[in-house]
């Protein structure tokens, strides 16, 4: 093997590799936003089924919900926005691999369906947060409390 040969494998080597890096980082960023979601999520189901215990009154309540609304909303934009990101720089390092192999299937759009699906969890999510922060606030003031 000669050392452009050798040279041109290694480039491949290292463009498929981050291919593989980026393909996996979009992967984590979704999952450590359901992980944090999930715990927030539980964290005020357990805040508002123990309001009496911990004597919370209705305001102090109210912002909490919003406030986790909000940090969930940050971080889901955070996550959005890393995955898009991902993306770019997959599909930077995929034209990358057709240039030095030019026999490699080209770049098809459905190739991003799982980071435009974990986008949209995670859009619906935040929407969901809302939506359901402001049922239970108003839920707990028509009750009384």
């Amino acid at each position: 093997m000669t050392l452009e040969e050798n040279l041109k494998l290694e480039r491949y080597k290292l463009v498929t590799d981050r291919q593989k890096y980026f393909t996996e980082l979009a992967r984590e960023s979704f999952t450590s936003y359901m992980k944090v979601l999930t715990g927030l999520t539980a964290g005020s189901i357990t805040l508002i089924s123990l309001k009496s215990t911990l004597e919370l009154k209705i305001p102090l309540l109210s912002k909490i919900l919003y406030l986790v609304a909000a940090l969930v909303t940050f971080l889901g934009i955070v996550s959005v926005l890393q995955i898009f990101f991902c993306l770019a720089r997959w599909k930077g390092y995929r034209q990358a691999e057709i240039q030095i192999y030019a026999d490699s299937p080209p770049i098809k759009w459905w190739y991003w369906v799982f980071e435009t699906l974990y986008c949209i969890a995670i859009i619906t999510s935040i929407i969901a947060v809302w939506f359901a922060a402001h049922c239970l606030i108003s839920a707990i003031k028509s009750s009384g409390g």
